[in-house]
């Protein structure tokens, strides 16, 4: 499914009464309730992220953009590195979105070592790059882990187990050894930040029924949302302009 014009227009309404702001900001303080912290989590296409961008920053909106590094874009360099000076030079924070718990399992590699190495690339081109949150991997709800399991803080014994355990993928065993995140330089996990409500559109779908939570919005608290361009392909094409 791929969200359409419509949908973008009643995402603007909701927004455009709010103060939205990157999730940097929330962890620095803007926690009020008529705040909305938005992000994105970039997980296959890059085009799209530009698009919502540039919608976001005519809006006046500055939010927080999670780059992939195991997604298609992150091995096009020129297409990497061009559409990440796009979206921060609209102002959007720049941050990591964690799956190396996955290409621990798939290569055999230390997931510590993948994070290491995809976050000091993305940091070698100017990004501070303060925060990460995991990405819901397919081989996540397969083998039962959350890629933030890295974290000491990001502990998730019901749905996983003990965090310092053993995973096993066709033969290739690797051990989680959760770690503080400061180990990584990174401030915070975006999706453990307090907030009052949260609406993500994973999937292709809204979490909760969209128009019910914008009419309830503020009364709950502040809210959190989690926008993936990759659906929103058709809803964002018509405010691309032709060269």
């Amino acid at each position: 499914m791929s969200f359409l014009p419509a949908d973008l227009a009643a995402l603007g309404d909701l927004l455009d009464r709010a103060d939205v702001v990157a999730m940097e900001d929330v962890f620095d303080g803007a926690d009020g309730v008529t705040e909305i912290g938005m992000r994105h989590d970039c997980d296959n296409v890059i085009h799209e992220a530009v698009l919502m961008a540039e919608w976001e920053a005519d809006r006046g909106i500055r939010s927080t953009y999670y780059i992939l590094h195991t997604a298609p874009y992150w091995n096009d360099k020129p297409l990497l590195r061009a559409s990440l000076e796009t979206i921060a030079g609209y102002g959007h924070e720049i941050g990591i979105h964690n799956n190396a718990v996955t290409v621990a399992l798939q290569t055999g590699r230390d997931p510590a070592d993948v994070l290491h190495e995809a976050t000091d690339e993305l940091r070698s081109y100017g990004y501070p790059v303060r925060s990460t949150v995991g990405h819901g991997d397919s081989l996540c709800h397969v083998i039962r882990y959350c890629n933030d399991e890295m974290f000491d803080t990001c502990a998730r014994p019901g749905f996983g187990g003990f965090p310092d355990r053993t995973l096993e993928y066709e033969g290739r065993k690797v051990r989680l050894r959760p770690r503080p995140m400061s180990d990584y330089g990174f401030d915070f996990d975006s999706i453990w930040l307090r907030r009052g409500d949260y609406l993500s559109d994973s999937g292709g779908q809204w979490s909760q029924p969209f128009a019910h939570v914008a009419a309830a919005w503020p009364a709950g608290g502040q809210l959190h949302m989690l926008v993936h361009p990759d659906w929103w392909t058709q809803a964002l094409a018509p405010v691309e302009v032709a060269a």
